[in-house]
Formats: C-alpha cells, sequence, structure tokens
C-alpha cells in the first residue's frame, strides 16, 4: 500500500482557504500533519479560530493548528473583508472547543518537516510571513520539504490588489522575496493559473454532495455568492495550489527566476521575472478539466 501524501499547510482562512483545505480532509490518500495559521485575509486571532473551527466541522479536530505571524516582516498586514467578510467565511461555524497547538508555527514546521525528511510537502495559501521566518530560524528545515507550493503572485497579468501585485505578496513582499531567492524549489501558483479554474454563481448554486465534507464546502462556496447578488465568479485560487501539490500534472510550468518588489511605490509586492531559467517552477497552462475532476472527486460534488 502506497504511503499517504503528507501535507502542512499555512493558512489565513479566508474562503478559498476553507475550500482547499476541506480538499485535503476529503482526500484518502492525504495526511495532514497541521495547519499553521498567518495573518493576511483576517487578523491572526481570526485566522487561527477558523483553522481550529474548519477543522472542528469536518470532524477532524485531532489535527494540531499552531499559530504564527500576526504582522508582516515591514509593516502590518491589510486585511480583505471586502472579499471573504469581517470574519473571513461565509459559513458560520460553532466556536472551536480547542485551542491552538502550544508552541508557534515556525517552530511546529520546523519539528514536523525534520521528522519526515523529504516526504512532507508544504503548501503555504497566505502571506509568506512563517515560511520566511522558518528560514530564518530554522534554515534547514525547509530543506527537508518534499516540495513548497506556494499561492501568491501575479506574474504578466493584473493583480487583484493594485493593478501589478496579488494581495498575499502585497501583504508581506519583504518575505515573498525572501522564500523566493532562497534557491529551493519552490512552484508559485499565481493569478495567471488561477484566472483559469473559476465558477459561476449559476454552476456553484446548482451543485450539492452526499458527502459530508463536500456539503460543507458547498455551504462555504455557495454561502460566499449568498453575501452579495454581484458576485457572479468565484476563482479557485488556493485550491489550485492544493491541487496542484497533490497532482503536479494539472499544470505545465516553466522555470523561472522571479523577483518581488520590495520599494514603498506603484511596484510594491509586484512580481516579476528576472530572465532566464532558475529554480521556480511557475505554472503555465492549466488542465481546467483535470482540476475540476479532481474537486468533484474528492467532494463528491454533482450537478457539473
Amino acid at each position: 500500500m502506497a504511503e499517504p501524501t503528507k501535507l502542512l499547510i499555512d493558512t489565513d482562512p479566508g474562503v478559498d482557504d476553507a475550500v482547499a483545505i476541506f480538499m485535503a480532509l476529503a482526500a484518502p490518500d492525504v495526511e495532514l500533519l497541521g495547519l499553521t495559521t498567518v495573518g493576511g485575509n483576517v487578523p491572526l486571532a481570526r485566522s487561527t479560530r477558523n483553522a481550529l473551527a474548519l477543522l472542528q466541522a469536518a470532524g477532524r479536530g485531532d489535527i494540531p493548528v499552531a499559530k504564527g505571524a500576526s504582522r508582516p516582516l515591514r509593516g502590518r498586514f491589510r486585511y480583505a473583508p471586502q472579499f471573504h467578510g469581517p470574519g473571513g467565511l461565509s459559513l458560520r461555524l460553532p466556536e472551536p472547543t480547542a485551542g491552538p497547538f502550544e508552541k508557534g508555527a515556525v517552530w511546529f514546521l520546523a519539528d514536523q518537516l525534520n521528522r519526515q525528511p523529504g516526504k512532507a510537502i508544504l503548501v503555504a495559501l497566505g502571506p509568506l510571513t512563517n515560511v520566511a521566518r522558518l528560514l530564518w530560524e530554522y534554515p534547514a528545515a525547509l530543506e527537508q520539504a518534499k516540495n513548497i507550493v506556494v499561492m501568491g503572485g501575479a506574474v504578466n497579468t493584473p493583480g487583484n490588489v493594485t493593478p501589478r501585485a496579488e494581495f498575499n505578496f502585497y501583504s508581506d513582499p519583504a518575505a515573498a522575496e525572501i522564500v523566493l531567492s532562497s534557491g529551493l524549489p519552490v512552484t508559485v501558483v499565481d493569478l495567471a493559473a488561477c484566472r483559469q479554474v473559476g465558477i459561476s454563481r449559476e454552476q456553484a448554486l446548482s451543485l450539492h454532495s452526499a458527502h459530508p465534507i463536500g456539503r460543507l464546502t458547498l455551504e462555504m462556496l455557495q454561502g460566499w455568492f449568498g453575501k452579495d447578488m454581484g458576485r457572479q465568479w468565484f476563482e479557485f485560487y488556493d485550491p489550485l495550489a492544493l491541487a496542484i501539490a497533490l497532482e503536479p500534472a494539472i499544470a505545465t510550468v516553466a522555470k523561472v527566476d522571479l523577483d518581488v518588489g520590495l520599494e514603498e511605490n506603484e511596484s510594491w509586492g509586484e512580481t516579476s521575472e528576472t530572465g532566464g531559467p532558475g529554480e521556480i517552477s511557475l505554472p503555465q497552462q492549466v488542465d481546467s478539466s483535470r482540476f475540476f475532476g479532481l474537486l468533484e472527486g474528492l467532494l463528491e460534488l454533482e450537478g457539473f
């Protein structure tokens, strides 16, 4: 019997984070080692509460959640209530009965990676503050990751928070630059890739599932549309990153070097290619049929 895929997810839940986490929980061949939280879509306290509540709602309150950074390396986080709502989730979940792990996110990530060298995939769905701090405090630990998959950046495509910057990298560009310049094998799932997989309001509202986690996912997704009648389209940012972590062949990639803008002007958080092949894998063409097939299969969705 094949060994399960081991995942660590660094997250700032977030509706699309929640869908990605539910995908990991529903996958029969995945062992979710833990969640680490970071400020981003919502403040850290809410991010941690949401992570605990999502696991509890899915019946997996046994999975540890470790609290991470409340501030970026420079400045402060700019939250995203306009997209996720003030609480971060479109579904009201019961308050979690468990608390976070007694040690912080950076220690937890280092410990988990060192315990199973070459076996765990780190999937980072929020600002990269925790991952950058991991490189600072435990520089050898991240080398033990089987792969590092990051949702962030806008390469050769418009941003979603400024004309040139994507939210996660804009929230902590210094952290993003540290991770991308580390020389480690990183897959950067940017907005150009994510915009290839989306769902309309009509299609989302027509879906149903008999799977408990599938039903939770649909309540979250359909609730997001229900919060604003003007919302007509949802792009699967974090779920695509999770899907590529599980099935890399979902997307073709180019090997590139990337630079993140650190000047406090219109280039803040901008992601650009610096020329020539590099160590970063940047998805190019996404097989949307394969992505939706994975989503449909894991969550037992019907109605596509």
